[in-house]
C-alpha cells in the first residue's frame, strides 16, 4: 500500500517537500490528492514518480495511512470520500485545528493521529505537537513520529493540552514575529536608524539569543546577565513586567474562547 497525503497547501505542501527532500520517503510509493492538479505540476516534475490526482477516494482505495492537510472544515467531508474503502488498516492523520479525536470518532471509528506542526519545519527546527487515539498500534505511532522527526522536534501530549501548547509551538513563531517586527519599527522613530538596519539587527539578536537558550541558559539567567539593578535594560524591563502579564492572559483567554467556538461548532457539524 502506498502512503497518502491529501491537501497541498500552504502547510501540506512544507511537509510533504520536506518528507521527499530528506528521502524519509521514497517517491514511488506516495500518492498525493489535490483539488487543482497544476498546484502539483513542479513537485511531480521534481519527483516524477509519485502518483498525483484530484480524486480523494483513490488515495483511500490505495493508501492505509492517509495525512489530510486540508482546511479544518473540509476534513469531514475528505473523511466520508476515503471511507468509503475503509478498512481495518487505514489510519488517518491530520493537522486540523480545533478537530478531536472524539469529534473526528464520530465518523470515523478507527485509528487516528492528530498532529500539530509549525511553520518552523520549514527549516527542520520546532515542535510538532502529537497524539494518537488507542487503536494506533506501537509500529504505527513510531511510523507517524519518525516521518515529522525528520522536520521537527515530535512532543507526544495528552490531547486536553493541545490548544494551550499550539499557542507555544504553532502561533508561537507569529506572535515572536509580530513583536519584533513593531520592536524594530519603534526603534527607527527614535533613531536615524533605516527599517531594513533594525530589522537586520533583531534577526541577528533573535539568533543569538536563540542558540544561548539551546546551549542551556535559562531566560532568567540572560535576563539577569543583561539587565543590571538601576540600569537601561532594566528600565525596559520594569515597563514589560507590568504589562505582559495582562496581555498574554488576554491573549490566553481569547484564544481558548476561539478553540471552545471552533470545537463546539465541529462537534455539531459531525453530529449531523
Amino acid at each position: 500500500m502506498k502512503i497518502g497525503f491529501i491537501g497541498y497547501g500552504s502547510m501540506g505542501s512544507m511537509i510533504i517537500n520536506g518528507l521527499l527532500e530528506s528521502q524519509a520517503l521514497k517517491e514511488e510509493n506516495v500518492i498525493i490528492s489535490n483539488r487543482s492538479l497544476e498546484k502539483l505540476t513542479k513537485l511531480k516534475l521534481k519527483y516524477p514518480l509519485i502518483e498525483i490526482t484530484d480524486d480523494n477516494k483513490l488515495v483511500g482505495k490505495k493508501a492505509d495511512r492517509i495525512f489530510i492537510f486540508v482546511n479544518t472544515g473540509l476534513v469531514k467531508k475528505v473523511v466520508e470520500e476515503i471511507s468509503s474503502h475503509e478498512s481495518s488498516n487505514m489510519h488517518i492523520i491530520h493537522i486540523a485545528a480545533g478537530l478531536t479525536l472524539p469529534t473526528l470518532a464520530l465518523i470515523f471509528k478507527g485509528k487516528v493521529t492528530r498532529v500539530i506542526p509549525s511553520v518552523t519545519s520549514l527549516g527542520k527546527k520546532g515542535i510538532s505537537l502529537m497524539h494518537h487515539n488507542e487503536l494506533v498500534k506501537e509500529n504505527e505511532k513510531k511510523f507517524v513520529e519518525d516521518l515529522f522527526g525528520v522536520i521537527s522536534q515530535v512532543k507526544i501530549i495528552d490531547e486536553e493540552n493541545f490548544e494551550v501548547a499550539t499557542a507555544i509551538t504553532s502561533s508561537g513563531p507569529a506572535f515572536i514575529s509580530f513583536i519584533m517586527a513593531r520592536y524594530a519599527y519603534m526603534a527607527t522613530l527614535y533613531s536615524e536608524i533605516s527599517l531594513e538596519e533594525a530589522q537586520d539587527m533583531v534577526k541577528n539578536v533573535l539568533d543569538g539569543t536563540s542558540h544561548l537558550l539551546c546551549q542551556g541558559y535559562h531566560f532568567e539567567e540572560i535576563v539577569d546577565r543583561v539587565a543590571t539593578k538601576g540600569g537601561i535594560t532594566q528600565e525596559g524591563i520594569d515597563i514589560m513586567d507590568s504589562k505582559l502579564e495582562d496581555m498574554f492572559q488576554e491573549l490566553f483567554k481569547k484564544i481558548e474562547a476561539k478553540n471552545e467556538e471552533i470545537k463546539l461548532r465541529l462537534e455539531s457539524d459531525y453530529r449531523s
